[in-house]
């Protein structure tokens, strides 16, 4: 899953990466969590401002749920513009 969100005159793209735990030859559904990969481009740009970030929960955890790793990867995204690329 992919959400890209406007903020700023920037686009924080961020993308989920399920994590799948194997058991035996048998993969487990539903993924037992996700990281998050969070990119910041200017509007319309296709090339990320920054290398792409995988963010993990607290405590290197994974996040639990698709909607906590989205908001934290776009509360991630909007500290990347707030400290580094808007003065």
């Amino acid at each position: 899953m992919k959400r890209i969100y406007r903020y700023k005159g920037f686009e924080v793209a961020v993308e989920l990466e399920p994590q799948w735990e194997v058991s035996g030859n048998i993969w487990s559904l539903p993924p037992k969590g996700f990281l998050a990969v969070v990119s910041v481009c200017i509007s319309g740009a296709t090339r990320p401002m920054v290398a792409p970030i995988r963010l993990a929960a607290d405590g290197q955890q994974l996040f639990a749920t698709e909607g906590d790793a989205l908001m934290a990867g776009y509360s991630a995204g909007q500290r990347i513009v707030d400290d580094t690329l808007v003065r």
